[in-house]
């Protein structure tokens, strides 16, 4: 074969091969969505973090508080993320060996196992973000000694709510199949611009507040800070919070109960490809 040839016939696998994840990406909305979507979320975010620090220039108790701000809004958004994909993580897996339809026929019943994944994203966030807080009070002189029962507090409204968009992820992955796999990576990072982790959600637009204040992250965070640069806790913010997430908690519960009903009903527990 000439060397023409071999470069010619090169191409053509080249071209196939891309053409094969053109077709895949083209029928997956989620994939599509991602090229431009994370870029966007991540720009959002700290276009409001410059907003909220240039507006406090005059104000010498938020500037010296800042650090501190951002790293323990840091640590919970990351416990948000850790509990949402404490459920998520584990539910691939099971998708991934194709498992769920053993699971489901056997004794195990479907409370049983949110219980299980729930306890696993308590472990992943121990783990993980107890590492990462041990290295900002080591390195960075993080001091939370005085707000621990408030910053506790916050930890756990965080992770109920990433419970709630857990289930939700596991029951739209289900239905659509692990083509809609970035659903659940990407519907987390949608709320971050508007939980108000690293300002108070008064830096965004009016109607964008409202949207904001649906969601128990605007009001958790606005304990954290409190308690930073305060000295409060507000123990009536973190109850709002936490009804909050008890709210979507429960509706996390029932949908992702009707969507694994309509998959056992439509063969889906056994049919999960892309």
């Amino acid at each position: 074969m000439s060397a023409a040839g071999s470069s010619g016939g090169g191409f053509r696998r080249i071209g196939a091969m891309m053409a094969r994840h053109f077709y895949l990406i083209r029928r997956s909305w989620p994939r599509l969505l991602s090229f431009a979507y994370y870029p966007v979320m991540q720009l959002l975010v700290w276009a409001f973090v410059t907003k909220y620090l240039a507006a406090q220039s005059g104000s010498q108790s938020v500037l010296q508080a800042a650090p501190g701000i951002l790293l323990a809004g840091v640590l919970l958004w990351d416990v948000l993320v850790r509990g949402e994909l404490g459920l998520f993580l584990s539910f691939l897996e099971e998708m991934y060996s194709r498992n769920l339809g053993n699971l489901f026929v056997s004794p195990l019943r479907l409370h049983e196992f949110v219980i299980a994944q729930m306890l696993l994203s308590i472990v992943r966030v121990v783990v993980g973000s107890g590492m990462a807080l041990a290295v900002a009070v080591v390195f960075f002189d993080l001091s939370v000694a005085l707000q621990t029962a408030v910053l506790a507090g916050c930890l756990g409204c965080l992770l109920v709510f990433g419970w709630a968009i857990g289930l939700i992820a596991n029951g739209l992955v289900l239905r659509f199949g692990l083509g809609a796999e970035e659903i659940g990576w990407a519907v987390v990072f949608l709320i971050g611009p508007l939980s108000g982790a690293y300002y108070p959600v008064s830096v965004l637009p009016q109607w964008l507040q409202w949207v904001a204040l649906a969601m128990p992250t605007a009001w958790t965070f606005d304990a954290m800070r409190a308690a930073l640069i305060d000295g409060q806790a507000r123990w009536d913010l973190l109850g709002w919070s936490l009804t909050i997430a008890v709210g979507y908690l429960g509706l996390g519960a029932v949908v992702f109960r009707q969507l694994v009903e309509s998959g056992r009903r439509r063969g889906l527990l056994l049919q999960m490809g892309e």
